[in-house]
């Protein structure tokens, strides 16, 4: 059977279920769960995805997502490549690390997403490789009390459909994960419709015809349109540029590698990347550099941002100074 096309648009739940190749282990140390949950925190951060709930297990990972503007694809493409780079690496290793294709079921929140936190934290547990959570540290079960440094984990929304107090909440999470303690594996969280959909038939109708309305035979024309306005939106990004961080235009488009200069040069391209929807590429062109020094200057300047208070500053004053 034909695999059916992704469903992806802002604000989309999904059950992410990504194997090892051959269902090999992807994850052979304590070193490769830490930078796996390293990767899903700076993708979450980059991509502004709320997460709801992980856990890595030897040969695969659970995720709870629920998208922003970007979608499920690239989200997964970052974090998964970013991961098998580091793993080849280390174990001089070559192919494919996970199955070809992740299974991302399309979920309808407010009925599953309990079930679904509970389900994949229990996972370690049903799988006999531990026999408490609290002894397994790969999932986000210790995210709720903070026990450990992990990715963010979006637990608001949960613990409410618990308690509005804090301290209840967590004890009756707490009991609905014991009172599940005994169950096996849960076939009905797969039971999908049409291989995509997770949900009431009702829930399912909405999403066909939000994916409806959204198909339009003319969108690659105005997508290219689009891409050609933001273009022309560089120098205006530049001038703001210039305008906060007191580096003159000239020096932006310069060979020049002063500190401050490289730094603002970077927020250029962070901002048209990341805000304005320009590609590498284009914004390459336009500095006259290759595209792969842009993706190094996005590297260097999203590690300043969270070191650097003035370079986190001046990324706000632009972004308030172009309206974006």
């Amino acid at each position: 059977m034909a695999r059916k096309t992704r469903i992806e648009f802002p604000g989309a739940f999904y059950h992410v279920l990504s194997r090892g190749n051959n269902r090999q282990n992807v994850f052979q140390d304590e070193q490769d769960y830490r930078i796996y949950l390293r990767r899903l925190e700076k993708y979450r951060e980059q991509y502004k995805f709320t997460l709801y709930a992980f856990v890595l297990m030897p040969n695969h990972v659970h995720l709870l997502i629920e998208t922003g503007h970007t979608n499920l694809s690239k989200i997964m493409q970052g974090i998964q490549q970013s991961y098998t780079s580091y793993y080849h690496k280390k174990y001089k290793s070559v192919g494919h690390l996970f199955q070809g294709r992740y299974k991302a079921i399309l979920c309808q929140r407010d009925a599953y997403l309990l079930e679904l936190v509970r389900y994949i934290h229990l996972n370690p547990v049903r799988s006999g490789l531990v026999e408490s959570l609290e002894d397994y540290a790969w999932s986000s079960h210790h995210s709720f009390f903070g026990h450990l440094k992990q990715p963010y984990v979006d637990k608001i929304l949960i613990l409410a459909m618990f308690s509005e107090d804090k301290h209840s909440a967590l004890k009756r999470y707490l009991q609905f994960i014991q009172d599940g303690m005994d169950e096996g594996h849960q076939e009905r969280f797969y039971e999908v419709v049409d291989q995509r959909y997770l949900g009431s038939s009702e829930f399912i109708e909405n999403i066909k015809q939000t994916v409806k309305r959204d198909e339009d035979p003319h969108k690659k024309e105005r997508e290219k349109e689009l891409r050609f306005k933001k273009a022309k939106e560089l120098p205006e990004i530049l001038k703001a540029v210039a305008e906060v961080t007191l580096v003159t235009p000239e020096s932006l488009l310069s060979e020049s590698r002063e500190r401050s200069v490289s730094n603002a040069r970077s927020l250029l391209a962070l901002i048209g990347t990341r805000y304005a929807g320009i590609s590498n590429k284009s914004i390459a062109e336009y500095l006259g550099r290759d595209p792969s020094s842009v993706t190094n200057m996005l590297h260097r300047i999203e590690e300043k941002i969270k070191s650097e208070k003035v370079i986190s500053q001046n990324l706000d004053q632009i972004i308030k100074l172009l309206k974006v």
